[in-house]
């Protein structure tokens, strides 16, 4: 998915690039934020973005709220507002096999996996890695 800035440069480059997709004619980027009920706290986000024959979803949150269940009940929202209010018909997501938080949040919100590609390539802070990348997959 979306590779989450982690200086304070690249963070407001990236909500600038945000808004900038949000305020266009085509929207085809959308930023959620995850914020607990009772503090209003931001602890996270989803980003969905559509695609021709798709949309993909990705998250991040803060560790300290990791096994809440708060990144599962945000995720299945965020897909039934999709399938409801954007008319998206298949969402797909990624990650690493390593990643056992984020397929069982994929598992947990009725994705399937689809296909397991090892030695995956891909470039991260400009260096080449590999690993076993995962894709789920839901359709409406």
């Amino acid at each position: 998915m979306i590779y989450w800035p982690k200086s304070k440069e690249n963070i407001r480059k990236f909500i600038d690039e945000c808004i900038t997709s949000m305020n266009s004619n085509t929207v085809n980027w959308y930023e959620f934020v995850i914020k607990l009920k009772e503090t209003n706290k931001v602890i996270g986000n989803i980003s969905l973005m559509i695609k021709e024959e798709f949309a993909e979803i990705g998250w991040i949150s803060n560790s300290a709220y990791w096994n809440n269940g708060y990144m599962t009940e945000a995720v299945r929202e965020i897909i039934k507002y999709a399938f409801h209010k954007l008319n998206i018909t298949k969402i797909m997501s990624t990650c690493t096999n390593k990643n056992i938080a984020s397929y069982r949040v994929m598992e947990k919100c009725d994705m399937t996996k689809i296909k397991e590609e090892k030695n995956y390539k891909s470039i991260k802070h400009g260096i080449e890695v590999k690993y076993n990348k995962l894709t789920y997959c839901i359709e409406r």
